[in-house]
């Protein structure tokens, strides 16, 4: 995954995640390719979806009409992972050929918040939505602050999983820099609802025998062309009756990252990741 491997943590432009993701996809010698995205509602997202679908599903995914390719799509307020998403998804691209071997599904799961360049730094969070300011992304700014909304509530929700109340995390200053909370709470979002969609895989027998890979990401919605960092990356074989999982990337805890701008591009480090044995 050395294509894939060295995007983690950097921020770097769409197409070339999707370049990444491709060559890894065509090295892999898979007998068929399946798309899953997970993205939020919000307009601006637009740019990174049709990223995505011009570069990967455009290029390796099977025709669903003659000249047409269509990837798998889950888009709901703050891109929120729909348990049996990927289950589907999977059982859509199994083809007869991937019946006699291996094929890839991928799962990009997109968080994403606003970047604006400033006299004071870079400014996240909110941006300038025709001719007003707002929240980007908004589901996240409502989880923060205490909206009631059913979708935030479940996101409010993710984030207190294993005993950790990470909006908590996020609210207190003195465990988060004010001005990169919303920077944070995207990328904390993207984990945690990738490593659902790893539950989920776990937890059923494909239609066929697959490699899933399910990639968190975190959207730069600027006011020029949008970027992308890629959190992490989950691989896991299905194609025997023991499944084998791997994970590299960021933890979920914000109080461990470390922000760094290097060349000018967003990085982001994990000062416990991988944690410790």
């Amino acid at each position: 995954m050395d294509a894939l491997s060295r995007l983690i943590g950097v921020e770097h432009g769409l197409d070339e995640v999707v370049v990444g993701l491709c060559r890894f996809a065509e090295g892999l010698g898979a007998l068929g390719f399946g798309a899953l995205h997970v993205a939020c509602s919000d307009e601006v997202e637009r740019e990174a979806a049709e990223a995505f679908e011009r570069g990967f599903v455009g290029r390796l995914l099977p025709e669903l009409k003659p000249g047409r390719r269509a990837l798998f799509q889950s888009i709901n307020l703050g891109a929120r992972y729909e348990w049996g998403a990927v289950r589907i998804a999977e059982e859509h691209y199994a083809t007869p050929a991937t019946h006699r071997g291996p094929k890839l599904i991928v799962a990009k799961i997109n968080a994403h918040v606003a970047a604006q360049t400033t006299p004071d730094g870079i400014k996240y969070g909110w941006l300038d939505r025709y001719g007003e300011e707002s929240a980007c992304c908004g589901a996240l700014r409502g989880m923060l602050d205490g909206s009631t909304l059913p979708a935030v509530l479940e996101l409010r929700d993710a984030m207190a999983h294993d005993g950790l109340d990470r909006r908590n995390v996020l609210a207190r200053s003195d465990r988060v820099p004010r001005h990169l909370q919303a920077l944070f709470a995207a990328v904390v979002s993207a984990r945690i609802q990738a490593d659902r969609a790893v539950k989920d895989i776990g937890e059923y027998r494909p239609a066929s025998p697959t490699i899933f890979l399910v990639l968190p990401c975190v959207t730069l919605n600027r006011p020029t062309r949008d970027t992308e960092l890629v959190v992490g990356q989950w691989g896991i074989d299905r194609t025997s009756n023991r499944p084998q999982a791997k994970y590299a990337g960021l933890g979920d805890d914000p109080r461990e990252y470390h922000v760094d701008y290097v060349d000018q591009r967003l990085t982001i480090t994990d000062l416990s990741w991988p944690p410790s044995a």
